[in-house]
């Protein structure tokens, strides 16, 4: 199981060299999809595959059980994943955050239905992770 040390480290105030970004886009993801697993409180099993498959395109192995266990995490005690996503969106750069978005869109439809509270998420990482309309269909505007 992953310590979040990077993301509990920005908090701090520290500022993540480039090596480091990669590291907290992989904790952020992980963090971000496992609690999509638990948004409307049924854990469906083919959630839990498309976050695992999900992370390992991303170069992250991660067993079911892990997956649970995050979404359970005491890591959302010591502030919401908002509070996370806000802060350790900023380190990251707008593709990175197009993928969380991404990886979030395809758990939340992944049982065939999209109820409130999931979408009530949806809106909520994407205000987190401060993208625009444009940004959410996965263009990168230049400049």
């Amino acid at each position: 199981m992953k310590s979040f040390s990077l993301l509990k480290s920005i908090f701090g105030g520290k500022s993540l060299p480039d090596e480091e970004q990669r590291a907290l886009f992989e904790e952020l993801l992980f963090l971000t999809l496992a609690r999509a697993s638990r948004t409307d409180l049924d854990t469906a099993e083919v959630e839990v595959d498309i976050i695992c498959k999900i992370l390992e395109q991303h170069g992250v192995k991660v067993t079911a059980q892990e997956v649970r266990l995050a979404s359970m995490s005491e890591l959302y005690e010591d502030a919401p994943l908002e509070k996370y996503l806000a802060k350790g969106g900023q380190q990251l750069n707008i593709a990175h955050r197009q993928d969380i978005i991404s990886g979030l869109l395809s758990v939340v439809k992944g049982d065939g239905v999209v109820g409130a509270a999931e979408a009530e998420f949806f809106n909520l990482v994407a205000e987190a992770l401060d993208l625009s309309p444009i940004h959410l269909v996965g263009v990168t505007v230049d400049g």
